[in-house]
Parts: C-alpha cells; sequence; structure tokens
C-alpha cells in the first residue's frame, strides 16, 4: 500500500472523452497499487455510471456544491494511498508510462508536487492548439525543479517571473498526500494549484516541471467563455502573488468601455480584410513615439509613484490611445501565429474564430488588469465593480 497512487477526478458531463480518460488510465503500466476517485458534481450523462462500471470509487455532490479547492480537498481526505493525482476529466494520459513517470518524480527530498506538458487533442480548433501550443513553448523543454530562494527575492520578481516560479497545473500533477492533508489548497475559488505551489514554496518546498510527461488537453471555447476565463484568470492570479502585470488603476469605467470597443473595431477591420482577401493583413510596425512614450512616462513614472499624473486626463487618454496599437498588434500576431503554425488547417471560417477568441481574450486581460490593480490597493469602484463582477463565476 505504501508505494501507491490515488487519483482523483472531479466530473460534470465528462462525456465520451471522460470514458477515453478512464480506458488510458486502465491502461497505464504500474506495477504498484491505484485507486481512482471521481467526485461527479450531477451528471446527467452517464458519467456517473461510466466512472463506477470502471471500478472507480464515485461520490456524488450537488452541482452547486463544487468548489476547485474544497472538492479536491474532499478527494485528499479519501484517499488511501501516500501520492495523489489531480487530474481533469478531459485530459488524456499519453503513453502508458504516464503514472509512473509521475509517481517517481517525487521521490527526491523537498519535492512535494510535479506536473507536465499539454498537448492539444485532435479536434482541437485553430485558437485551442495555439493557447496550448504556446503555454508549452513558454513552458519549455528542460526538466526544471521550481524553488523560491528567499521570500524577498520572490517579492522583488516582476509578475511573469513570479507566476512561472510558482506555476503548477491541476489539469494533471502529482502530489504527497500528506502535504495535502497538512496544507490543504487554499479556500480560493480559481487557481487552487497555484496558491497552494506559492505557500508551500514559501515554506522551502520544491515543485518539479516534468516536459516529457504529457496529456491530450484543449478546449474549444466561445469567445464568451474565452472573455471570462480571461479575466478571471487574471484577477486571481495577481490576487494569489500580490501584483500585477501593469498597474491600471488609473482608469476608469469609460476608459474600459473605449479600449473594449477598440478590440471590436480592430476585429471588425480584421473580419473585413479575410473576407476580401482570405488572409489578415501583417501586423504593423509599433509607433515608437506611442511605446516610447508608454515606457518612458507610464511605467517609469508609475515605478516612481507618480500617481497623481496618472489621474490626469491627457495622460489616460495617452495610454488608451496606445493600447489600441498594442492591442491591434497583438490580435494580428495571434492570427500571424496561426497561419505560420498550422497552414495546411486554416479556413476563412477558422480565421474569423481565431479573430473573436483572441479579441474576447484580449479584452477579458485587461478587464481584469483593471480590476486587479485597484484590488490590490483596496477598493474597485463601485462602476468597474459592476462591469466585472457578472463574470466573475462559471469557468
Amino acid at each position: 500500500m505504501s508505494d501507491g497512487v490515488s487519483i482523483i477526478i472531479p466530473t460534470y458531463n465528462g462525456g465520451e472523452i471522460f470514458k477515453k480518460n478512464l480506458k488510458a488510465l486502465a491502461a497505464q503500466k504500474f506495477s504498484a497499487e491505484k485507486e481512482v476517485i471521481v467526485i461527479d458534481s450531477g451528471s446527467t450523462d452517464g458519467t456517473f455510471e461510466a466512472a463506477q462500471a470502471s471500478g472507480a470509487r464515485v461520490k456524488s455532490i450537488q452541482q452547486e456544491s463544487f468548489h476547485h479547492s474544497r472538492t479536491r480537498n474532499d478527494g485528499v481526505k479519501m484517499a488511501k494511498y501516500p501520492k495523489v493525482v489531480m487530474l481533469v476529466q478531459d485530459a488524456i494520459p499519453i503513453s502508458d508510462q504516464w503514472l509512473s513517470r509521475l509517481v517517481n518524480s517525487i521521490d527526491e527530498e523537498n519535492v512535494i508536487a510535479a506536473y507536465g506538458q499539454q498537448v492539444p487533442h485532435l479536434d482541437a480548433d485553430l485558437y485551442a492548439r495555439l493557447e496550448v501550443d504556446s503555454h508549452s513553448d513558454y513552458l519549455g523543454e528542460a526538466l526544471l525543479v521550481q524553488a523560491i530562494e528567499s521570500r524577498e527575492e520572490f517579492l522583488r520578481m516582476s509578475y511573469h517571473d513570479a507566476l512561472r516560479k510558482v506555476r503548477l497545473d491541476n489539469v494533471f500533477a502529482i502530489y504527497r498526500r500528506d502535504c495535502l492533508l497538512q496544507t490543504p489548497f487554499p479556500d480560493v475559488a480559481f487557481a487552487e494549484d497555484l496558491a497552494w505551489a506559492m505557500e508551500m514554496m514559501m515554506q522551502g518546498y520544491k515543485i518539479k516541471f516534468l516536459p516529457d510527461t504529457k496529456v491530450y488537453h484543449s478546449h474549444n471555447r466561445s469567445s464568451d467563455y474565452r472573455f471570462r476565463r480571461a479575466l478571471i484568470d487574471t484577477i486571481f492570479c495577481s490576487q494569489i502573488l500580490g501584483k500585477v502585470d501593469k498597474d491600471l488603476s488609473f482608469l476608469n469605467a469609460e476608459d474600459l468601455n473605449k479600449i473594449s470597443r477598440q478590440i471590436d473595431d480592430c476585429a471588425q477591420k480584421m473580419h473585413f480584410e479575410i473576407n476580401q482577401s482570405n488572409k489578415p493583413v501583417e501586423p504593423e510596425v509599433s509607433n515608437p513615439k506611442y511605446f516610447n512614450l508608454l515606457r518612458n512616462t507610464y511605467c517609469r513614472q508609475l515605478a516612481k509613484g507618480l500617481i497623481a499624473l496618472m489621474n490626469k486626463l491627457e495622460f489616460r487618454n495617452i495610454a488608451v490611445f496606445s493600447m489600441k496599437q498594442i492591442h491591434e498588434n497583438k490580435l494580428r500576431s495571434i492570427l500571424k501565429l496561426v497561419l505560420e503554425r498550422y497552414p495546411t488547417d486554416v479556413s476563412t471560417t477558422s480565421l474569423h474564430s481565431v479573430i473573436d477568441q483572441g479579441a474576447a481574450s484580449l479584452k477579458g486581460s485587461v478587464f481584469g488588469t483593471v480590476y486587479a490593480s485597484y484590488k490590490l490597493k483596496g477598493t474597485v469602484p463601485n462602476s468597474i465593480y459592476q462591469m466585472i463582477v457578472p463574470y466573475l463565476n462559471g469557468v
């Protein structure tokens, strides 16, 4: 029993892909004992029955009772083996050695969790493929042991460096069960893996990234979902890290509406270009005037704490105007990457979808950054709160 592993999977209407998940787990070449624990949130599509038929231990909860942290903590209490794998219902292990590699990865001293790479499902749309492949590029191809040398060093890190430092992903990850029992996932509504990783690494523990241990995992999503997901991801990551990528607390609700319209206008322009020529215009060369102004005034003055300058109408207008150029370049760059990486799979319809999903994600990131910037300072203006609060659930 001491060498066994418990695999915990929260489910809700997992469909056929969940059955593939169960089949891949059953095919693992793993010499020790293993158990699969499924916590189902009221599925009506046969997910519960499929889990039972596979031999999994199944617990049923009300759909409204599901919580990213608490539900997984309940699964850990049910587990009987010293190593625990968190897995989502639509992540399919690649290789029958997947579980063995995971289990062996946390035998080193002070390594208490490990996670790996994701590969898009074969039916992933172009935006989903780009999202997953770009995330893999970001994580890299090298085995990595993540550690925080000191709290002071971590606090000095940029947002992106800090985020990479404490990266952990419950799409699939393995943990020492005793550590999860002693320090459960924090009671956050999202990014419980990241919050736990930061807390544990601050205590001197380490987390390992395994580039050669992979699952198929991706999501074909609507633009509305992309907006909501980007917004929530930005807000919760910023709150957990205690910092934002850029402090946008000088923007107000009117500015956010203006930025949203700018992104929509850019998307419409790109839709028109594709309809006219079947391909988008290349990303424009950034105007150095506006980017230098944004960098030299916005970033440097912000770093010096010149909050009064940011509240001036003329500065806000300059910043919003600069963002128009930034976001158009980002959206065009997304489309360019798709054309470069997946040239044989591109169609006019798929390019339109990429534009819509990319624009929604950009808007979600901006809205989330503004909200998080205010939140970290203590108070979110009611006008901005009312804009964003309807989107803070459902992912």
